[in-house]
């Protein structure tokens, strides 16, 4: 790993690093006696308490920068992550990072623990990752070498990671697990992919097992780290994953960021404000091979599929096998009969997921 991608890890891990130094000697300093309370060190405190909670905020923005950062465009692809952590930092990370020859790699692990020791963890788990995962190795040895590392450099720390190779061109996926939860294949069906494996950090000599699986067209495959199904209702009830299952069979054709807006909701509702374990969730889709049905699946997305029916059949659009500058030639029609039935925050949503598809397919 270069100088410069090691400045984001490192800026982390120093704030993160600085607060918890202040934390700790905050908590060694004197008490004054009972009764007295020096206007002096009244003052003291508040701005010592005040450069704590600066340097939170500040490793909260690196940590969720660093995060965000990490999800590309994949031509073919589309994909939604989203980490929300319990407290102000989490112990949840994802990460996406380029390969070579079409391959793309896509992680998702749970630090143990939660706050700042969590993302203490996290910041070296995941720079550690991506030490190993740029040698360009399988799954299996990789999360091999990641478990080494951890070791190594969080001695009381242990992570669930599941690690992916995508294929990107053929929609093939090489999968390696660490202790992390399955990952859900959506097709006809919804399904885990079972494959397990010890957690990083509890045995050096741990080797991982692969599996594979293929992701046709229109394909959808969600990761998840164990607050979603873990997710306590208000009698103490867990979400679950056979809640999760039928939440997802229920929404099966939303698209990535629909289907992460509607899980979260749907969180929301069972457990109420309250949130106990930092929530991670990557979803991944293949978009439709031909450009007009994914076009035509995007306006079902954004105004129903009975406006989208509609839409459609009022205008003269491109055939199925027209290139995409013949869409590019329709969208301005598109867009301004759906503003003109539907009105413009539906034109303007419509018209930037159209225009993002068509760059895609280019």
């Amino acid at each position: 790993m270069n100088h410069a991608q090691r400045q984001p890890h490192r800026r982390l891990r120093a704030t993160l690093l600085v607060h918890a130094r202040r934390g700790a000697t905050a908590s060694l300093r004197p008490r004054p006696a009972p009764g007295v309370a020096p206007l002096a060190l009244n003052r003291d405190g508040l701005r010592r308490q005040a450069e704590i909670e600066q340097d939170m905020l500040l490793a909260r923005d690196i940590q969720q920068g660093l995060l965000l950062e990490a999800v590309p465009r994949l031509p073919g692809w589309e994909i939604s992550a989203i980490s929300m952590p319990a407290r102000d930092l989490g112990g949840d990370l994802y990460d996406f990072l380029p390969i070579g020859d079409g391959w793309h790699g896509i992680m998702i692990g749970d630090v143990s623990g939660k706050g700042l020791p969590a993302a203490l963890r996290m910041a070296v788990a995941r720079t550690v990752f991506r030490h190993a995962a740029r040698r360009g190795e399988p799954p299996g040895p990789t999360l091999a070498d990641t478990n080494r590392g951890v070791l190594s450099e969080i001695p009381q720390g242990m992570v669930t990671m599941l690690y992916v190779l995508l294929d990107t061109r053929r929609g093939l996926l090489r999968i390696a697990n660490a202790g992390h939860n399955y990952p859900v294949l959506i097709d006809r069906h919804v399904s885990e992919i079972e494959l397990s494996g010890l957690p990083l950090g509890v045995d050096g000599d741990s080797d991982y097992q692969e599996a594979s699986a293929v992701i046709h067209p229109g394909d959808t495959v969600v990761l998840y780290t164990d607050g979603v199904v873990e997710a306590s209702g208000p009698r103490g009830e867990i979400y679950g994953y056979g809640r999760l299952e039928c939440m997802l069979r229920a929404h099966a054709g939303l698209k990535p960021r629909a289907l992460v807006a509607a899980l979260l909701h749907e969180l929301r509702a069972w457990g109420g404000s309250e949130q106990a374990d930092d929530i991670t969730i990557v979803i991944v889709r293949r978009r439709l091979a031909r450009l007009d049905a994914e076009l035509k699946s995007i306006a079902t997305d954004v105004l129903g599929a009975e406006r989208a029916d509609r839409l459609w059949s009022e205008l003269a659009l491109p055939g199925a096998d027209a290139p995409v500058a013949a869409w590019d030639e329709a969208l301005p029609a598109i867009v301004a009969a759906a503003q003109g039935q539907f009105g413009r925050a539906l034109a303007r949503e419509l018209n930037g997921q159209l225009r993002l598809v068509l760059e895609e397919y280019r």
